[in-house]
């Protein structure tokens, strides 16, 4: 009897942060003027970040990238690659041209144990990885002020670090 391999599968996705404040609903006293978020609405600057799930085992990570192109994405499997050298994967990707192109043929012909698999346009719940960046977004952006684009960065990270894998699990509605 053959031993049983050593799978994985992961869905990733990127995602920008801008120090222009995402502005959500809040309570406050009828009649009362609402809240109001303070910001220099600078749209130009982001915090590009790329990310992985995985929706089994409840583990997930991110790594700040240029911007969203083939060289980012490519780092991002060298990445995976050497964290997970000794698993087959399946990677779930969107469809932007940057996840496709001879890079990546490249890339993947020479590390075999990589499965690329691409997810239906237009269907942003089918990625994981989509619940994580909204709820990082949630908890963590919306309604804040953040004075540089290092704070914003850290917030971030420090909250996608504080997630234990139950949460993901969870977020991921595999549990």
């Amino acid at each position: 009897m053959g031993h049983a391999v050593n799978r994985m599968m992961l869905f990733a996705d990127e995602a920008g942060f801008s120090l222009h404040p995402k502005l959500g609903r809040v309570w406050f006293p009828r009649g009362k003027k609402a809240p109001t978020v303070w910001t220099k609405s600078e749209h130009k600057k982001r915090v590009n970040v790329l990310g992985w799930v995985d929706p089994i085992k409840g583990r997930h990570g991110m790594m700040k990238i240029e911007q969203g192109n083939r060289a980012g994405f490519v780092r991002f499997l060298r990445l995976i690659a050497r964290r997970f050298r000794d698993k087959l994967m399946d990677i779930w990707v969107d469809g932007p041209p940057w996840h496709k192109g001879e890079e990546i043929r490249v890339f993947l012909s020479v590390h075999k144990h990589i499965n690329l698999h691409y997810l239906p346009a237009y269907h942003p719940r089918l990625n994981c990885q989509e619940t994580l960046w909204r709820t990082v977004r949630y908890e963590e952006t919306t309604n804040v002020y953040f004075e540089s684009m290092d704070a914003l960065s850290r917030a971030i990270f420090q909250r996608s670090q504080r997630w234990k894998p139950r949460k993901i699990l969870s977020l991921c509605q595999l549990i």
